[in-house]
């Protein structure tokens, strides 16, 4: 499937405030008696950890690093300290491949005028085209886009849908966008797929931040319930207590927002752009979450019951405490994310990725189900995992000391390398397992299969549920017996 997230496809401009700069921006907040950051965070609608990154000069999206200066009353090129033969070019993040030129300011002076952002990269600019007609009515964006790269060429797309009439965001090469509105302006184009074309216009990037922070004003006053801001811009936004449910931000940007308190109950945010992003407290119940990135989203505590995050990407994802009872996270990417004490009961895994994951003390039973997921290091010390379903599971490495593993299916499942130490595996189905390398001293191995297990270098020791037979079957097998110094057999099992 087509991945259309603006996170995923598109990375936005940002740069970083000078040493100097932020001397005066701190001035500048007391002068106008701004009592905190928070304080004047909340007063612009920008996420608090926007301003905090300003000021502790992390890099920040470009229209965000404007408000705050324009906000604090400073010209932002002074507070970025471009040089004076440099400020028509801007410097931004490390990565050179994403750089991009602000055109029409002249040297020395602050911009009079709109200008026009240009990516160095792909050479695009944005338009706006509005068709006569409801949007309802608009079935399929994917054969208008199709009809306007006919007329004017492949490089444009349709990256957002208004309403208001049809109102089409678009993008594409300069020379491809210029060529669109002449055919329309000299009436060579007059329809788009039976839609009536009403006007066009280049945007600028001036009034194109304004648009944005108009409308996440509005949300934060007013709210949006099952509002159409499917593709909107709301990254870095402070939304926090906003009603956004039954809301449709299906491939909506939130990257960076404030959506602590937000009630997001029934919201469409498939393919939605949630990066780093807070939702602490949010409503999320009943959310669709599918192809959605979360990647370093803070969810802690957060009720996700019955959500569907499948093929989500929540790697470095902050989830401990979080409620994800019955949730569906199959196909979903946890590497490196932290599900210590979530409630994980009845939840779907199916090839979920969870590389790295921390699980320590999570809650998974009555048959959790982790067939043939990924958990290579994962942390599951003390975890319950009594019925859970783990069969095929790859389990290379990974932490499982002290965990319930009780009449868990592990037949041929990877766990090479894993510490079991002290697990209980009581009635474990563990045939065809591969534990090569697994330490499994102390482990409670009652009524434990281990047939036709691979057990080369795997170590045993004061293990229940091993008899002698059994122990020297293992042995043959090629496991290790710590045994009292000069006799292999003589140690009780």
């Amino acid at each position: 499937m087509k991945n259309c997230s603006p996170g995923k496809k598109n990375k936005k401009l940002t740069i970083t405030a000078s040493s100097k700069g932020i001397e005066k921006a701190e001035k500048a907040l007391i002068r106008l008696g701004f009592n905190s950051k928070t304080n004047f965070a909340k007063s612009q609608f920008i996420s608090r950890s926007t301003v905090t990154k300003f000021f502790n000069l992390k890099p920040i999206q470009l229209d965000s690093f404007k408000r705050i200066c324009h906000a604090l009353k400073l010209d932002w090129r002074e507070i970025v300290g471009i040089e004076e033969e440099k400020r028509s070019e801007l410097l931004t993040t490390k990565n050179s491949s994403s750089s991009e030129l602000v055109e029409g300011v002249e040297q020395g002076q602050a911009p009079r005028r709109e200008v026009t952002v240009i990516d160095k990269q792909s050479q695009t600019i944005k338009a706006s085209i509005v068709l006569e007609g409801d949007i309802n009515l608009v079935q399929n964006p994917k054969f208008i886009e199709w009809t306007l790269q006919l007329y004017s060429g492949d490089s444009i797309n349709i990256i957002d849908i208004k309403p208001g009439s049809i109102r089409l965001r678009l993008e594409g090469s300069p020379e491809d966008i210029e060529r669109l509105v002449s055919q329309i302006e000299s009436g060579e184009v007059t329809e788009l797929s039976g839609f009536p074309v009403q006007d066009i216009e280049i945007l600028r990037e001036r009034s194109e931040d304004d648009q944005k922070w108009r409308l996440v004003e509005e949300i934060a006053s007013f709210g949006a319930v099952g509002r159409y801001l499917s593709y909107a811009d709301l990254s870095d936004a402070d939304l926090s207590d906003a009603d956004l449910s039954r809301a449709n931000l299906s491939v909506a940007n939130l990257s960076g927002a404030d959506l602590s308190d937000a009630n997001l109950m029934g919201a469409n945010l498939i393919y939605a752009n949630l990066i780093d992003a807070n939702l602490n407290r949010a409503n999320l119940n009943r959310a669709y979450l599918y192809l959605a990135d979360l990647r370093g989203a803070y969810l802690r505590g957060v009720n996700l019951r019955l959500v569907n995050l499948s093929d989500a990407d929540l790697s470095n994802a902050d989830l401990r405490g979080a409620y994800l009872r019955g949730a569906n996270l199959s196909n979903a990417d946890l590497s490196n994310a932290d599900l210590s004490n979530a409630d994980l009961r009845d939840t779907f895994w199916k090839s979920a990725k969870l590389s790295g994951a921390q699980l320590i003390c999570a809650y998974l039973i009555r048959g959790a189900n982790l067939i043939g997921a990924y958990l290579i290091r994962a942390n599951l010390i003390d975890a319950n995992l009594r019925g859970a379903e783990l069969s095929g599971a790859d389990l290379r490495g990974a932490e499982l000391s002290g965990a319930d593993l009780r009449g868990a299916e592990l037949s041929g499942a990877d766990l090479r390398g894993a510490d079991l130490r002290g697990a209980d595996l009581r009635g474990a189905e563990l045939s065809g397992a591969d534990l090569r390398g697994a330490n499994l001293r102390d482990a409670n191995l009652i009524r434990a299969n281990l047939n036709n297990a691979e057990v080369k270098k795997a170590r045993f020791e004061d293990n229940l549920g091993i008899d002698e037979s059994m122990k020297r079957d293992l042995i043959k097998r090629g496991a290790i017996f710590k045994d009292l110094p000069g006799n292999r057999s003589a140690l009780k099992v």
